[in-house]
């Protein structure tokens, strides 16, 4: 009880970032520096796109474990539990809503009450590109990146190989210098089992609970 009073207000703005995000997680984070970096320093900017990057690498929905990383940074696990169901409950709800009105829609001809969503989804992609354009392009080696990866993608973006060798080679002209990766010696730190352990009872529920559903 402590931890929801002590953090409401956060745990109010992940509500209305929950019922207002759209467009993915590359519109997210954009949303995300807006809400918790420049509205309420909750974390840095660095702080957030070093979250965002970090979960890029892991499997899964991106937006939902760096929103619960932030979370798990201002108030351990409990508040980061609290915070992935407030983020993930809205749109389990309008989903879970949704699925009972499909044959509904299909019968009443009803697919043009969504032709506003691809406009929407390009206005907060062109938005997220806007606000990171200004944090993430700052020399000479990531303009070339950019300009590069735009012109690739444009040429060849229905041929799936080209996303990841993007990924790659941008990896790597990043990280040929090495004054862009300062040598910090750190101790290593003792992992807390009880958090891994949390999280695959919360995966094994969410996937035993879903396969129940299908059935019924």
């Amino acid at each position: 009880m402590m931890v929801i009073v002590r953090h409401l207000h956060f745990l109010k703005s992940v509500f209305l970032q929950s019922i207002t995000a759209f467009g993915g997680p590359q519109a997210h984070i954009a949303m995300m520096m807006k809400t918790f970096v420049h509205e309420r320093p909750y974390v840095t900017k660095e702080e957030l796109l070093e979250y965002n990057g970090f979960c890029q690498l892991l499997p899964g929905a991106s937006s939902t474990q760096t929103i619960t990383l932030i979370g798990y940074k201002r108030g351990g696990v409990w508040l980061a539990v609290l915070t992935l169901i407030i983020w993930i409950l809205p749109a389990c709800i309008l989903m879970g809503a949704f699925s009972f009105l499909i044959e509904y829609i299909d019968k009443r001809d009803l697919e043009h009450i969504f032709k506003f969503i691809p406009p929407m989804a390009v206005g907060f992609l062109v938005y997220a590109a806007v606000v990171s354009f200004g944090i993430s392009i700052k020399n000479t080696i990531t303009w070339l990146i950019m300009l590069i990866s735009a012109g690739a993608t444009y040429i060849l973006f229905k041929q799936p190989w080209i996303f990841p060798l993007l990924i790659v080679l941008g990896g790597v002209s990043t990280n040929l210098s090495k004054k862009r990766i300062p040598q910090i010696e750190e101790k290593p730190r003792k992992i807390k089992w009880w958090n891994i352990w949390l999280f695959a009872i919360i995966f094994i529920l969410a996937g035993f609970l879903s396969s129940t559903a299908k059935k019924k």
